[in-house]
């Protein structure tokens, strides 16, 4: 463990979670992933260019295999896959830039806490803080897609 990981881990906490508390990440993790999953394709269909439209389902893509692989993780654990609902978005942007950033902001909630989970679980359970490790590693380049893409809607940028 490197020194800015025992930095983190004093910072978050030093207490190592339980089984019950790396299920219950797991679990909220998969509806999370699972909500972002949805408004990406919501979002998708809203973009008012075909290579936005392209690329958000393409993310969304990414999420849904990020998904996928939580499914397994939780089913592993012997813990039960909750069911998401699609529901309707709780806030809506009133453009195509906006939602961006929603998707970005989500992204970047995502990765913090992904991150922090990781470190969290990383010694007791260094397969699930592996996966966690691994989500946040994906979540940041799709941060990287969304910054790019908001560059690109932003019709200032082009100035």
């Amino acid at each position: 463990m490197g020194v800015l990981e025992k930095l983190s881990r004093l910072v978050i906490g030093g207490n190592a979670g339980t089984a019950s508390e790396a299920i219950a990440a797991l679990i909220q993790s998969y509806i999370d992933c699972a909500r972002c999953t949805a408004q990406l394709v919501r979002h998708a269909e809203l973009a008012p260019q075909r290579y936005s439209a392209d690329a958000l389902r393409l993310l969304a893509s990414g999420e849904a295999k990020q998904l996928e692989r939580l499914r397994q993780a939780l089913e592993a654990a012997g813990a039960d896959v909750p069911s998401v609902s699609s529901g309707s978005p709780s806030r809506s942007a009133l453009n195509h830039w906006a939602r961006l950033l929603q998707d970005l902001e989500a992204h970047r909630r995502s990765t913090q806490r992904l991150r922090e989970l990781a470190i969290r679980f990383a010694e007791t359970f260094p397969q699930t803080a592996g996966l966690f490790e691994g989500l946040c590693r994906e979540e940041l380049l799709h941060c990287e897609d969304l910054r790019t893409l908001i560059a690109r809607a932003d019709p200032q940028a082009l100035d």
